[in-house]
């Protein structure tokens, strides 16, 4: 990719509102308070690794590898509705509840 093209986009895309800074620090906001509900419940020495994102009417879902010490890694999901303060919601790849 050329550095025209580069530079490009890093303008146009905060323009079209594609690349906001709220968004990049509501994500980690939110994985911060994933990662301290999965520390929580299943340990301090618990790795935690986010590998996606969506998005869908206000409600932010972050999809995540969990490695519990001497277990085996679960896939797991992290809502937060954006109305709600702090509140996430801990899923398992099913969609079934696990804690809030």
């Amino acid at each position: 990719m050329k550095m025209k093209t580069v530079v490009a986009l890093l303008i146009a895309l905060p323009t079209a509102g594609l690349l906001s800074g709220g968004a990049i620090a509501d994500t980690s906001e939110q994985l911060a308070t994933c990662k301290a509900a999965l520390k929580a419940a299943y340990g301090e020495d618990t790795r935690v690794r986010m590998y996606g994102t969506k998005s869908y009417r206000g409600v932010t879902t972050l999809k995540l590898k969990v490695s519990p010490e001497g277990q085996s890694s679960l896939s797991l999901q992290c809502s937060s509705d954006a109305e709600t303060d702090e509140q996430v919601v801990l899923k398992d790849k099913n969609g079934e509840m696990l804690a809030s």
